[in-house]
């Protein structure tokens, strides 16, 4: 139960913290994207610092749960960043969001939570040796290469944020993975710790998955980006835990009609949350938004800094004013 409640904390961090991302990224110009420079340009963004500090928070309380519960149990409750991070992300970029949108929404955590819930495991990964789970995070990384790849290559934009998606939900597996392998190394001890490997596994899982989370956002589809992440990583997580860590699945013909029938409700979810965010991103491109144009097209330079100071309240707001108004630095980056 103590594990439960800790990744419940981690994912209100991590829906907030995903959501201020998102906002910044999305702002960045296209020939940055899947770049080291992406993240050099998102560096230097309050608001982007603002949400990495909050998921640094949600990394810290999800690998305190990870420690004593199951990675798939973990990953479920996880799975509810989605609601946070949809509402703070509409929220940020002042686009309405349909109302017909939450039911989707709640229908992919519900759909999400069931199969978890019948299917999961019943033992907890505690005891995992760290060459299972060295495994484990190879076989989710092998595969998650080549649908980077795609959705890197594609051209029209909601594939490009679909695949790019479901790359960026792979990759949380996969460093969801490495972080248990962390976790245990630690009960060693510190030397121990940094003489194994997975302190350094995880600092390039960690930063793969930070680079495609954020090249996804970057298609500025929330509504496609965040629901396919939230709904990969855990359902990745399971796969991994039962087929890799052999975690126990409890199996029988009623929970597979049932497991079926979720999996199809949370498609279809996903493809009416697609078609809305459609609609949603034609209704921004209207001329009554053209008065923006200016402070967008500023946010967008690879030059802009951004203010140096940050409210609670009007921290998004104080920001994109700050953008209307201060100058471009000279030079280049």
């Amino acid at each position: 139960m103590t594990a439960l409640l800790i990744a419940a904390l981690s994912a209100a961090l991590y829906g907030a913290g995903i959501a201020f991302e998102h906002r910044q990224a999305a702002r960045l110009p296209a020939e940055a994207a899947g770049r080291p420079r992406m993240l050099a340009l998102l560096a230097r963004q309050p608001l982007w610092l603002a949400g990495a500090a909050l998921e640094t928070g949600g990394f810290v309380t999800h690998a305190a749960a990870l420690r004593t519960g199951s990675l798939a149990a973990v990953q479920m409750v996880l799975s509810c960043s989605l609601l946070v991070s949809i509402a703070v992300s509409s929220g940020l970029a002042r686009r309405t969001l349909p109302r017909h949108c939450w039911p989707a929404i709640l229908a992919i955590v519900t759909a999400v939570g069931a199969i978890l819930t019948l299917l999961g495991p019943d033992d907890h990964a505690a005891g995992q040796a760290p060459g299972r789970l060295g495994l484990a995070a190879l076989v989710t990384g092998v595969i998650t290469v080549p649908i980077a790849a795609a959705g890197l290559l594609a051209t029209r934009r909601h594939t490009r944020a679909l695949l790019l998606a479901v790359a960026a939900g792979l990759a949380d597996t996969c460093a969801a993975v490495v972080t248990m392998a962390f976790t245990h190394s630690l009960a060693h001890g510190l030397g121990a710790a940094v003489t194994s490997w997975p302190p350094y596994a995880l600092i390039v899982a960690g930063l793969a998955s930070l680079a495609l989370a954020q090249t996804a956002y970057q298609t500025d589809a929330p509504l496609i980006t965040l629901p396919t992440i939230t709904a990969v990583m855990p359902l990745a997580s399971l796969a991994v835990g039962i087929v890799v860590l052999h975690e126990t699945a409890q199996l029988n013909g009623a929970r597979i009609v049932i497991m079926m029938a979720c999996l199809a409700v949370a498609v279809t979810a996903l493809a009416g949350l697609a078609r809305a965010g459609a609609a949603v991103a034609e209704a921004s491109k209207r001329p009554a938004d053209d008065h923006d144009a200016p402070g967008r097209e500023l946010m967008d330079s690879p030059d802009y800094i951004g203010p140096a100071w940050v409210t609670a309240v009007g921290f998004v707001r104080g920001t994109e004013a700050a953008a209307s108004q201060a100058p471009v630095p000279a030079g280049p980056m």
